[in-house]
């Protein structure tokens, strides 16, 4: 599996959230797959749920506690 780094906004507080974005199978009624990581902070764990993981894919609160070494932003696309 290859992973890629990026980032996303230009804050770079320290990580509390992590967001997961998963595909949908079963025609929407399970999850499947983690397509992406998105971690925040505090002040932007609403947006990252709502803006930084896009349809169709479904975000998922993995973590909300510091995420150690990780900045907001800071997102990983699995491949």
């Amino acid at each position: 599996m290859t992973t890629t780094v990026r980032r996303i906004g230009a804050c770079t507080e320290p990580a509390t959230v992590l967001i997961e974005g998963r595909s949908q199978i079963d025609g929407g009624l399970a999850y499947g797959r983690l397509e992406v990581q998105v971690h925040a902070c505090d002040g932007h764990a609403r947006t990252a749920r709502a803006e930084w993981i896009f349809p169709p894919l479904t975000a998922f609160t993995a973590i909300a506690e510091p995420v150690a070494g990780r900045r907001c932003g800071d997102a990983v696309d699995a491949g």
